[in-house]
């Protein structure tokens, strides 16, 4: 191994795009790493180990000058930075695989629109029933504020944090994607993750953001239908 090599891990990889980050293994930032750097006889791919030599662009990002998988030549291989493509259907099947790749051509595109706005929907009544009952009866304005509100703000973020995922930038914390969440910003929380599919496959981040959602539909469940009796007059304290 050189002596200006590290040793890391490919922490994700996004193979259509052609870059991922790698985490070194003596520990600090992810180091950005492009296609155009590696070296070796096959792309690499999440959890590979690799040696790398970091630098920075121009812009003072950390970044990988070099990169090849642990274990494989420094040979460079041009055609390992090409994107494998299928092979050609022959005879017969060609019609079929034509026909079979229409509905792939919306794959950016949000799936089953008016069904998952009406579960957006449904997730949004009680909150919304429970707001405006706590307006009605002048207990407090903040719910009817803070779910629209919060779910711009959680929109955004979420817009911003596949952005930088995107152009190699500093990602937004989970943690603080989740307090959004949590403080009334989950409806705008789960419609960014449809319409720009961001954190929709990562099954822990998904578990946290779901208890966050069934926690709403209870309180606000147990303040219409049984008069608060479970979760009783504390948030309406603090409000």
């Amino acid at each position: 191994m050189q002596a200006s090599e590290q040793s890391g891990r490919i922490r994700n990889w996004n193979d259509d795009k052609g870059f991922g980050f790698i985490q070194p293994d003596a520990g600090g930032a992810e180091v950005f790493v492009h296609i155009s750097v590696v070296r070796g006889d096959r792309r690499p791919s999440a959890g590979d180990q690799v040696l790398f030599v970091a630098g920075r662009d121009e812009t003072g990002r950390l970044r990988a000058e070099h990169l090849r998988l642990a274990g494989e030549r420094a040979i460079d291989q041009p055609q390992v930075r090409s994107k494998p493509r299928a092979a050609a259907p022959s005879g017969k099947t060609i019609a079929t695989a034509r026909g079979a790749a229409k509905p792939r051509a919306g794959n950016g595109r949000l799936r089953n629109p008016a069904a998952k706005l009406m579960i957006l929907a449904a997730l949004c009544s009680l909150p919304a029933l429970g707001a405006l009952r706590w307006l009605a009866e002048e207990l407090s304005l903040w719910p009817l504020l803070l779910y629209p509100l919060g779910s711009a703000l959680g929109f955004m973020l979420y817009w911003r944090d596949k952005s930088s995922a995107q152009q190699g930038r500093q990602r937004i914390r989970e943690n603080t994607l989740h307090l959004v969440e949590l403080a009334g910003g989950w409806p705008g929380a789960l419609l960014a993750q449809q319409a720009l599919r961001h954190k929709t496959r990562k099954l822990l981040y998904q578990l946290v953001f779901w208890a966050i959602v069934v926690l709403h539909q209870l309180f606000w469940a147990d303040q219409l239908l049984l008069a608060g009796s479970y979760t009783g007059g504390w948030l309406r304290g603090l409000l």
